[in-house]
């Protein structure tokens, strides 16, 4: 059943589309990402089938949006224990899992499903999580990071929770924790159910790729595997990156003609459509010039 018209929860703001406020480095991260792609593909000539990033499966890419290391992700420090420990949670569209296995070692996660559509970049971050692992294991400098990460979440204004320290996961194997498949989530079953689902730039791809209608069976299916009085974490991309990025395929540039959805539309649409009962905005205010390059708006949705 669909929440009542003006149900917007803990903060009633409307959801502002960020083309004009959000800083021009989130779009350029990608094509950054994307000439660097593209260099790496002539040396070795031997392009995947995903090759040409239609679905924003860029190599590298928080390499160039994390200038400063994984365990400098801004977003890190907007998160939530409550959201994280003891759940299950689904990651889509989960890129090299650099992000979700920061989230994984941050907080007590009974496990984390992390999708991507490319093989690739889920083999690469299969490799990320052995490291990970082996680092962690040895003491090494990620797991001292990630609990100068927790540390300042903790200190950070507006927490109420702070995260766990990496010293959480000693008893179990953070292979046990995180699960990196390749996976069409448009395309595939989830007879599971999830405590929390996150989504980090990922509705621009969706939408590209599938339009309008395409988008509203996204936001159903996470609607769907979500446990009542579940998590939805999602950062929309602006519409002005939609500009710069519906050029990749042919898809692509033939539904940005016909899109008549907009980022600003989704809060209304996953409320009143879909069916959420609230949503909170995270981050309006927060990131300071530091981090412009993650300053995309952050909601949280609960079932």
């Amino acid at each position: 059943m669909a929440a009542k018209e003006g149900d917007i929860g803990l903060h009633q703001v409307p959801f502002q589309d960020s083309s004009e406020s959000e800083s021009d480095n989130n779009d350029d991260i990608e094509i950054e990402s994307e000439k660097e792609e593209e260099k790496n593909q002539k040396k070795n000539q031997s392009p995947s089938p995903l090759s040409r990033r239609q679905y924003g499966n860029f190599r590298r890419y928080y390499e160039h949006r994390n200038e400063e290391g994984p365990e400098e992700d801004p977003r890190l420090e907007l998160l939530r224990k409550e959201w994280f420990e003891d759940k299950e949670c689904l990651d889509i569209g989960c890129n090299d899992g650099t992000l979700t296995i920061s989230i994984a070692k941050m907080f007590r996660c009974q496990s984390i499903l992390a999708i991507d559509i490319d093989p690739e970049l889920v083999e690469q971050a299969n490799l990320n999580l052995r490291d990970s692992c082996l680092l962690m294991q040895m003491g090494g400098s990620s797991e001292n990071n990630s609990d100068d990460s927790a540390q300042r979440a903790a200190a950070s204004p507006e927490k109420e929770v702070a995260p766990s320290e990496p010293s959480s996961l000693e008893k179990r194997n953070l292979l046990e924790v995180v699960t990196f498949k390749q996976e069409n989530f448009m395309e595939s079953q989830h007879p599971e159910l999830y405590d929390t689902v996150t989504c980090f730039s990922v509705t621009q791809w969706i939408h590209l790729n599938f339009g309008d209608q395409g988008l509203i069976t996204f936001f159903n299916k996470i609607w769907e595997v979500l446990r009542p009085g579940g998590v939805l974490l999602l950062e929309p991309q602006a519409w002005r990156s939609y500009s710069l990025n519906h050029y990749l395929s042919p898809v692509a540039k033939k539904n940005y003609s016909e899109i008549e959805i907009r980022p600003k539309d989704f809060q209304k649409i996953l409320l009143n459509k879909i069916g959420f009962r609230t949503v909170e905005h995270i981050n309006s205010g927060w990131i300071d010039a530091k981090h412009l390059r993650f300053n995309r708006p952050v909601l949280v949705f609960k079932k």
